[in-house]
């Protein structure tokens, strides 16, 4: 028996049930689930964090509020979403599937409401950090349902797909929601989750199975709290680094914060026998390597999604409606590879799937570093298409992987342990690049202006060109000569801003091959034993 397997455990499974009349076992009955399944995901990109991005501009102006404060908006939900996630295994084995789903879709459809109807920022605020806690563990959840409904052989094949209710959603949010967004108000992005959650809740509560474990344990109160005590500080230690303006020693104390928070949180996990998160599974080697991978591979997408769509806009100079646009075949394409890449791992070693979707990110955005404001949008479009493609390649197989390393009665837990390794890891990916980004085009800006000689005979010929092209605009004399100087420093300004981008792209590069190297380890040692 491997280390962290031998757990003794309480609980006790009944057969799963339905309210409808239906045959769980029937071949049909799992394509049924499957679809709840997919809307279910398509309404989780509704609702869920970064996509808000796109309002950011009109909540600002709605509410008279600064970046910092409006930031909150998303930062709020990740927070609360992070400190429900690992508590999959524990919320699952006391409510069941199906009533954590229903409850789940159901708290969306009210907080999305309640987002809609804000009249506040902070009133805005507090219904999306609800939102988070709600919907913290859905991706674990849906993951679970499906593993429980395909045969073993077509687990990869399920998991991959919810890439398409992803890819569905986000299509019609960057389109449909762009286009409300701009003709009647942010409120309507908001709402698009309610049809659809108030649909997955029904269908959910009439047609999934119901599996409820009884365990007659204690809650291990201590454990949430010391849980919340690690996280918390932790969280708004990362996100408050990416601001200037934050004192040190508030960065300081938020690290001790979480030091002594997470050391409590170790002990009392450790000592109690009703842990709310088991983490002996840490003791498991292929489980440490899986975490380390989530860790890499998500530091590198989420800088990747916090930066290509600002990259569109400020190099390229595209409005937002048309960065979505941009974005939006990636997205229909991408879906269906999410069901390709969950059928390879079926048939081929999920480590031999991660590894390749890793190595071919890394690739993509070496590529993507040497992307200028020259360069056809044609070949962004591809770019952005293939990286689409490898970042939802990724999810099914290193989902598959935790399935098969951990025994059953542990993968509920184990996938709560994954998904808070990889919403730290992007928290880190978008405050390390976005940290990096700034400080590249500062210094490279400073550089060009110290190093620029006014008296060179490419500065006197732009010069030349430029004021030629305002002569015929009509424009004439000392406004001439300084709109003139004025495009000559923007185009400074552009080139560091691009600068900037193309290190932080270079980042996302380091961090998928490092991402490939646990899973190459994996992948070679399980060679080795057979």
């Amino acid at each position: 028996m491997e280390e962290g397997k031998g757990m003794a455990t309480t609980a006790t499974r009944t057969q799963p049930t339905t309210i409808l009349p239906l045959n769980t076992q029937a071949p049909h009955y799992k394509w049924l689930v499957a679809s709840i399944i997919l809307l279910a995901s398509g309404t989780q990109t509704f609702g869920g964090g970064s996509s808000v991005n796109i309002v950011m501009p009109r909540l600002m102006a709605a509410f008279g509020a600064d970046l910092a404060t409006t930031q909150w908006v998303v930062t709020g939900f990740f927070l609360t979403r992070v400190l429900v996630t690992p508590l999959l295994g524990w919320l699952g084995g006391i409510l069941g599937y199906r009533n954590m789903f229903v409850a789940m879709m159901s708290g969306v459809v009210v907080t999305s409401i309640g987002c809609g109807l804000a009249t506040s920022l902070t009133m805005l605020i507090v219904f999306r950090l609800l939102q988070g806690l709600i919907m913290g563990t859905m991706e674990g959840l849906t993951a679970m349902i499906l593993v429980g409904v395909f045969p073993e052989n077509k687990r990869g094949l399920a998991l991959g797909l919810r890439a398409i209710g992803w890819s569905s959603g986000e299509a019609i949010f960057y389109t449909v929601g762009g286009y409300l967004v701009e003709e009647i108000s942010w409120r309507m992005i908001f709402f698009l989750a309610v049809p659809s959650g108030i649909i997955s809740a029904l269908l959910g509560l009439l047609v999934l199975p119901q599996h409820r474990e009884s365990r007659g344990a204690p809650v291990d109160y201590a454990g949430l709290l010391a849980l919340a005590g690690f996280l918390v500080p932790l969280l708004l230690a990362i996100s408050w680094s990416r601001d200037s303006q934050t004192e040190t020693s508030t960065l300081l104390w938020l690290g001790m914060g979480a030091l002594v928070g997470g050391t409590l949180f170790v002990l009392q996990e450790l000592l109690t026998s009703f842990p709310v998160v088991n983490l002996r599974l840490f003791q498991q080697s292929p489980f440490r390597l899986i975490c380390t991978t989530a860790f890499f591979n998500h530091m590198g997408l989420h800088g990747a999604l916090f930066m290509v769509p600002i990259f569109l806009q400020q190099v390229l100079g595209l409005s937002p409606l048309q960065a979505g646009l941009v974005i939006v075949p990636a997205l229909l394409i991408s879906g269906a590879t999410g069901v390709v890449t969950g059928r390879l791992s079926d048939l081929v070693p999920p480590p031999l799937v991660v590894i390749s979707t890793m190595l071919a990110l890394s690739v993509i955005f070496y590529s993507f570093s040497s992307v200028t404001a020259l360069t056809a949008i044609a070949v962004i479009v591809g770019y952005v298409i293939l990286y689409r493609i490898c970042m939802v390649g990724t999810v099914t197989p290193m989902t598959v992987l935790t399935v098969e390393v951990l025994e059953a009665d542990q993968v509920r837990m184990g996938q709560g342990l994954v998904g808070v390794v990889r919403s730290i890891g992007g928290l880190f990916g978008v405050t390390i690049t976005s940290v990096l980004f700034e400080r590249r085009r500062a210094s490279y800006q400073l550089f060009a202006y110290q190093t620029y000689d006014s008296a060179a005979v490419a500065h006197r010929d732009a010069l030349r060109d430029l004021r030629w092209l305002l002569h015929h605009a009509g424009i004439m004399g000392p406004a001439a000569e300084q709109m003139a100087l004025g495009a000559i420093r923007q185009q400074m300004d552009l080139e560091a801003v691009a600068v900037g981008f193309q290190s932080s792209f270079l980042l996302s590069c380091a961090c998928f091959l490092l991402a490939s190297l646990p899973m190459l380890y994996l992948f070679l040692s399980q060679r080795w034993k057979h």
